[in-house]
């Protein structure tokens, strides 16, 4: 199965260049766990889209997973510390 963007353009024979991926933030300290901090955080990657059940709940401490469309046509660049 290939999930893809949908358009009324739509060619299914021709690659998307836009993807969604669930990007995962592990070590996260508990009073960053909101809805503003994960989409600033998915907005690193992409369009945030939405957020995992057990990231929105708070069941999984120190770790959440964000969906974010991917424009795989860029270098995404990233330096932490």
């Amino acid at each position: 199965m290939k999930l893809t963007k949908w358009s009324p353009l739509c060619d299914i024979v021709v690659e998307s260049l836009v993807i969604p991926i669930w990007v995962s933030f592990p070590n996260l300290r508990p009073h960053l766990f909101s809805p503003h901090i994960f989409h600033g955080l998915g907005s690193l990657f992409g369009r945030p889209l939405k957020v995992d059940n057990a990231t929105s709940t708070g069941s999984h401490f120190s770790l959440a997973h964000v969906l974010v469309l991917l424009d795989i046509t860029k270098n995404i660049l990233i330096k932490f510390g």
